[in-house]
């Protein structure tokens, strides 16, 4: 059940964006709107991974509960952060600077 609300959520943010940035879409030919499009899924499946199986193997390598706290948060500000500077670079190669940076 949480796997259809993951997959649910995930669909609402995609439409959500598309319909907050219309404007900017209907200025990109077919393949642009195919690169962003393939960009924006490949990227969260890439964090999506990091933080889930990366969180995992440093989280089991230590045993102070405070660490163990701590850790995932750093991983997931880390991973994201990496993910928003990869994003944005691809969309303005794809796009050629028509596409605003996300923030």
């Amino acid at each position: 059940m949480n796997d259809i609300l993951s997959i649910i959520g995930y669909i609402g943010v995609v439409i959500c964006f598309i319909l907050k940035h219309s404007e900017t879409f209907a200025k990109l030919n077919k393949m642009q709107k195919i690169g962003v499009l393939m960009s924006y899924i490949t990227t969260t499946i890439i964090a999506g991974i990091c933080i889930y199986y990366g969180g995992a193997l440093l989280i089991e390598r230590f045993q102070n509960e405070f660490l163990i706290f701590i850790i995932p948060f750093a991983v997931v500000i880390i991973t994201l952060g990496l993910a928003i500077v990869t994003l944005n670079r691809i969309l303005q190669k794809i796009t050629k600077g028509i596409f605003s940076k996300i923030t």
